[in-house]
């Protein structure tokens, strides 16, 4: 029998976003490690991961002993700004791998922007420290605490308490977690204790909508593009699920989250419209090992271009997640037969395993977490407590999964940005962003970042085209 074992690390992993700059909740930090990871949203990521936020200060943001001064004019104010209609180029690095033909996991990548169309308070704020969670630092948070301009905002608030209130979906895969009701579609597998205080709550995301894509709830993201290992199986599914083009049900006392209890509780059951607009673009992902922060085939790092809707304007900030799932999941297992409830639940496993909900949740959840010798089945098929080394049945091995990470979500998001009309002299024409990525330094300083270079590495285009040539950096940090 094949064993294959794959491990997700906790150091240095997760997803980057080098082009857009992601923030991975950074601000303006002096070092490269975030100082709040709750700020906006809740990334996943290792705490050096993400750029800071621009500057643009005339000369230098710095005070007279030549220390970073967020109080000179121009502080925290680079502000990226692209065209209606222009084409930018998404990089990014995945650390687990991801894309068509990947032995080792099963992932989507999936690529969403929201703006102050959906929310008129987006916003990066401008407090520095680990005090300025989006909200403020109360749990559930309210108008006053969340109408802070020294605080960051992306979500709304409504769009928070709605979550918070909301009854989570019990018909989710919550494997053997002992998730709490108290705290609404904030507790989830990989959240299980919900949002039981401000410290704990990431920004005002939805934990619930930030696991699960395509969400069944409105959501204020839009949709550009999806990747998955699994095209011809899926695409169909999100493309026609998308908000972009399917209209989102929701009651209108927000506690229920199904159209019969809504109305069986006296409240309606209302709809909301979808965006009316093209529906997401999903594609094969491209394959990248994992355990590597890298470039994928010929040696280019992962990319998408994104033609920027003519209709989008304003403020916005661009948003990708990366939802992992070990291969495990889809592979068979020799395990004892004996196990009534493990031969029931886990066969078929390969044709089954998108599917998989709270049919397969372990019956006494809250017990096994770490604790594998129990005399209960395993978590995972391909885990069982087994004599792998013929030491005899006292010398019995097995992972300890904890399954709060085991198949999970990372994140990254960008800093705002501005979209603007196209000037009348490029209009029909064809305009490409040029953008600079990375940090100033060795590989080794500035990892899991990149060394400075452009985005596009290279660029070749008709005589007729545009370029819009465009950078920021911090002058907080000395290796931006």
């Amino acid at each position: 029998m094949l064993h294959r074992f794959f491990f997700f690390c906790a150091v240095d992993a997760g997803l980057i976003l080098h082009n857009p700059r992601g923030s991975n909740n950074k601000l303006s930090e002096q070092s490269n490690t975030v100082d709040n990871d709750h700020r906006l949203f809740d990334s996943g990521n290792s705490p050096k991961s993400g750029y800071q936020i621009g500057d643009k200060c005339d000369p230098v943001c710095q005070d007279g002993t030549l220390s970073y001064d967020a109080n000179v004019p121009g502080a925290m104010e680079g502000v990226m700004y692209f065209y209606q209609g222009s084409e930018l180029y998404i990089e990014w690095t995945a650390s687990h791998g991801c894309g068509l033909g990947n032995p080792d996991v099963i992932c989507q990548i999936i690529l969403q922007y929201m703006c102050e169309s959906d929310n008129p308070d987006l916003r990066d704020g401008y407090r520095r420290g680990k005090q300025n969670t989006a909200g403020g630092e109360v749990e559930p948070p309210n108008e006053a605490s969340a109408s802070d301009l020294e605080l960051g905002e992306h979500e709304p608030l409504d769009y928070y308490l709605d979550c918070r209130l909301r009854e989570r979906n019990r018909g989710l895969y919550t494997a053997d977690q002992d998730v709490v009701d108290a705290f609404g579609a904030t507790a989830t597998r990989q959240n299980p204790d919900g949002n039981v205080v401000a410290t704990e709550r990431h920004g005002m995301e939805c934990p619930e909508e930030r696991d699960y894509y395509p969400y069944w709830h409105p959501t204020p993201w839009h949709d550009i593009a999806i990747f998955t290992d699994e095209p011809e199986e899926r695409c169909h599914f999100y493309e026609s699920e998308s908000q972009n083009v399917q209209e989102k049900g929701f009651c209108n006392d927000p506690q229920f989250n199904n159209p019969a209890t809504c109305e069986a509780n006296g409240a309606s059951w209302k709809v909301q419209a979808s965006f009316d607009e093209d529906k997401p673009k999903c594609f094969a992902g491209v394959e990248s090992r994992a355990n590597h922060y890298g470039n994928v085939r010929m040696a280019k790092t992962q990319y998408y271009l994104w033609k920027i809707p003519e209709e989008v304007s304003g403020r916005c900030v661009l948003r990708m997640r990366y939802n992992v799932t070990p291969g495990d999941f889809r592979e068979h297992a020799e395990a004892d037969s004996a196990l009534e409830w493990l031969s029931m639940k886990w066969q078929g496993v390969d044709s089954t395993y998108f599917d998989r909900d709270s049919q397969d949740n372990d019956p006494t959840p809250g017990r096994r977490r770490r604790t594998p010798f129990v005399g209960e089945p395993p978590i995972l098929p391909t885990d069982p407590v087994k004599d792998f080394i013929g030491l005899g049945e006292e010398f019995q091995l097995q992972l300890s999964v904890d399954t709060r990470r085991f198949g999970r979500t990372f994140q990254d998001r960008t800093h705002t940005f501005e979209v603007k009309p196209l000037p009348e002299v490029a209009e029909g024409h064809r305009v490409m962003n040029f953008n600079v990525r990375g940090r100033r330094g060795t590989v080794e300083e500035v990892f899991p970042a990149v060394v400075y270079d452009f985005v596009p590495n290279e660029l070749t285009v008709e005589a007729s085209t545009f370029i819009h040539f465009q950078w920021t950096g911090s002058d907080a940090n000395a290796l931006e």
